[in-house]
């Protein structure tokens, strides 16, 4: 087992690799292509996902029952979006328009209002990167209804974090294949210096047929 969590850590600049290629490459066919109810559904999995993985750990960790009861509800009301998105997109196979905005900004202004207000209830301390996102969270939700934002225009954005996120996959990968490289190399320098140089080894004399010798 242990075996096999090392050959993944030591591969695991392969799975980045694609990882930031299919990123940037799904972003580019939702940007060139017609497929605004796409878009849509794969922000609804976006939010379904990011739901579902901090939902779990967050109530583990979380002492207070009023933060932890406020961020079930907006994990229960995000997945209920989420649902919305990506069952629009399958049944009806067209846009929701600017129905569309108006959900996606709420859940991104819940988001940043339910992060401070845990902060400011002493219930949860933040750092800087998440203070920045939650912030963005804030303003891009702002933005997309005071501009009545809908996928068409949401796809820029889109664009804009794939670019953004499978440039930083692409450079932690390439990161990665520089260590695998290394250790390939630190591994076959350790091997030569293990093997021997043939030497001739001189053979161990008879005893009896010395004794002998020395009888005469």
């Amino acid at each position: 087992m242990s075996g096999i969590k090392t050959s993944f850590t030591v591969y695991s600049w392969v799975f980045k690799f694609v990882g930031a290629a299919l990123l940037i490459g799904l972003a580019l066919v939702l940007f060139f292509m017609d497929l605004e109810h796409i878009v849509e559904a794969f922000i609804g999995i976006l939010i379904a996902g990011y739901a579902i993985m901090r939902l779990v750990p967050f109530i583990k960790t979380q002492r207070s029952d009023l933060i932890k009861t406020i961020n079930i509800i907006e994990s229960v009301l995000n997945l209920l979006i989420a649902a919305v998105f990506i069952g629009n997109a399958v049944v009806r196979g067209e846009s929701l328009e600017a129905i569309f905005g108006w959900l996606f900004a709420g859940v991104l202004i819940a988001r940043g209002m339910v992060h401070f207000y845990g902060i400011s209830y002493g219930a949860e301390k933040g750092d800087h990167p998440s203070y920045f996102f939650h912030v963005a969270t804030l303003i891009v939700g702002t933005i997309i209804i005071t501009q009545g934002w809908d996928a068409e225009q949401i796809v820029w954005l889109m664009l804009f974090l794939s670019i953004v996120s499978g440039g930083y996959l692409g450079y932690d990968a390439y990161g990665g294949y520089n260590l695998y490289r290394k250790r390939k190399q630190l591994q076959t320098e350790k091997r030569k210096e293990v093997e021997l140089p043939d030497m001739d080894v001189p053979r161990k004399e008879d005893p009896v047929r010395d004794q002998d010798q020395i009888v005469s």
